[in-house]
């Protein structure tokens, strides 16, 4: 179909211009705001040229090229707390306030965010790489690094999933941060704390403030063999693509 291949492009095009719809954040930049009309127009047109929706085809690797919020809430480790705080407002100051903790003064930055999903096993696993301390100079004084660059990859897996009315729905399992080549284990931390899964379900019930469990849910707006488009449960939108064609 020459239209939904024309969609497709337009879509991948926004998503590099937009630094997988980053800049359309206003704590970051906020300009092209234009963008996300154009992207959101786009994917309307694009929802009648879906695949139909199945296990088998949304089986396999996935990897995120566009959200219009924070790209850490594609993990099911953040769509539990959004579920969990149910209320849009609460959710969108919550997730701002982290990104501030975590993101100020180059601290952190996030790399590559996939996704595996298995239907047989009824698992979903999200792993995204965080990179610590990428940029940490003095501007005008100088242009050497204060310090080296560390970082890992943050694992979050989510069983019981089921896939009902076009939605993936999910129960947050647990997490670990292993190491990503090419980064320094960051110091102490690594040693104790990486390559090691924490059961953050169990942790989770014990917290007397969560009052359901972590559990979460996304709706499939459109799917090839290609692309899947996503909302979460307030509209949000996550679009992912095949790093492999051949999954």
């Amino acid at each position: 179909m020459v239209e939904k291949e024309k969609l497709k492009q337009e879509i991948y095009k926004l998503s590099a211009l937009t630094d997988r719809g980053q800049r359309l954040n206003k704590l970051i930049s906020p300009i092209y705001l234009e963008k996300l009309t154009e992207i959101n127009k786009l994917i309307n047109d694009l929802k009648d040229y879906s695949d139909p929706i199945s296990e088998e085809i949304i089986c396999g690797e996935w990897e995120l090229i566009f959200s219009n919020v924070e790209l850490f809430r594609s993990s099911p480790f953040f769509l539990a707390i959004e579920n969990a705080l149910n209320d849009k407002v609460k959710s969108d100051l919550f997730f701002k306030l982290h990104q501030l903790q975590v993101s100020s003064f180059g601290l952190s930055t996030i790399g590559k965010i996939s996704q595996t999903i298995d239907f047989q096993k009824k698992e979903f696993l999200s792993t995204f790489d965080t990179i610590i301390f990428g940029l940490t100079t003095i501007p005008i004084i100088g242009w050497f690094k204060l310090f080296p660059t560390f970082g890992g990859s943050v694992t979050t897996l989510a069983h019981e999933l089921v896939l009902v009315d076009n939605k993936l729905k999910m129960s947050l399992q647990k997490t670990k941060v292993t190491e990503v080549v090419g980064l320094n284990k960051i110091p102490i931390f690594s040693k104790f704390l990486m390559n090691k899964w924490y059961p953050v379900k169990d942790v989770w019930k014990k917290l007397p403030w969560n009052k359901v469990d972590p559990n979460c849910e996304v709706s499939i707006i459109f799917i090839d063999e290609d692309l899947r488009i996503m909302h979460d449960i307030y509209g949000s939108i996550f679009i992912y693509i095949r790093p492999n064609i051949n999954n």
